[in-house]
C-alpha cells in the first residue's frame, strides 16, 4: 500500500517515532555536564498528551468487531483478539491524531473527535463504547439518574418479586458492565408486591 504523505503526517511519523524510541535516547543526547547536575536518582517525567477524549476503553466498528484500546503514557496497544487479528501498537501524535501500526494491514492515522469517534484514513470509524453500570437495588429514582449520567436512557417496567424491596430495581438488561453504544437504553425492572402473598 502506498501512503500519500503530506509534511504534517511527516512531522507526525517523526514525532511518533520520537515516543517510541523512549527517553532513553534523551538522556544520551544530554550532554554529561547537564546529567551531572541533575538531582539523583534520575527521574524520567513523562507527560501524557491530553487528547479529544479518553482512549482507553471498548470501541465499535458499526459490525461485530470490539477492538481495545489501551494508553500508558501515549503508547498504545490495541487489542483486536475479538476478530482474531494480532496485537496492535501505536502512539499518540497529537490531541487529535494517532498513529497505529497494525501488524496484518498496515500503518493506519486516526482522528480524535470529541464525540468519542475515531475516523480512520481508510474511511473506517470506531465509536467507543460505554458500560452499563449496576444499578440492581437502587431506587427507580436513583438508578433513571445513574443511567443518564452513563450517557444511557433509561426505561421501566413493573416486576412482581418478593425478592427485591419494592421500589428497587430488581434486574437490568443489558446486565452491567456491558459495552453499549452511548445513548443506548437499558430496561430497568422495578419490584413491585406481587398479587399472592409472599412466604
Amino acid at each position: 500500500m502506498i501512503l500519500n504523505l503530506s509534511f504534517r503526517r511527516i512531522c507526525g511519523i517523526a514525532s511518533t517515532a520520537a515516543v517510541l524510541m523512549g527517553a532513553g535516547a534523551a538522556a544520551v543526547a544530554t550532554p554529561a555536564s547537564a546529567q551531572s547536575a541533575q538531582v539523583w536518582p534520575h527521574a524520567v517525567v513523562t507527560v501524557r498528551t491530553k487528547t479529544a477524549f479518553e482512549l482507553n476503553g471498548v470501541y465499535s466498528d458499526g459490525g461485530t468487531a470490539r477492538p481495545r484500546i489501551r494508553d500508558d503514557d501515549d503508547s498504545l496497544m490495541v487489542d483486536m483478539s475479538s476478530q482474531n487479528r494480532p496485537l496492535a501498537k501505536g502512539s499518540v501524535v497529537s490531541k487529535t491524531q494517532i498513529l497505529v501500526v497494525f501488524p496484518d494491514e498496515a500503518p493506519h492515522f486516526g482522528t480524535l473527535l470529541t464525540s468519542g469517534f475515531i475516523v480512520w484514513d481508510n474511511g473506517s470509524v470506531w465509536q467507543k463504547l460505554t458500560f452499563v453500570p449496576d444499578v440492581r437495588s437502587m431506587k427507580k429514582a436513583d438508578a433513571v439518574a445513574a443511567l443518564q449520567s452513563a450517557g444511557l436512557t433509561a426505561a421501566t417496567a413493573d416486576f412482581p418479586t418478593c425478592d427485591t424491596a419494592a421500589g428497587s430495581v430488581d434486574h437490568q438488561v443489558p446486565q452491567a458492565s456491558t459495552p453499549v453504544v452511548p445513548g443506548s437504553q437499558v430496561k430497568i425492572y422495578i419490584a413491585v408486591k406481587p398479587t399472592v402473598t409472599c412466604t
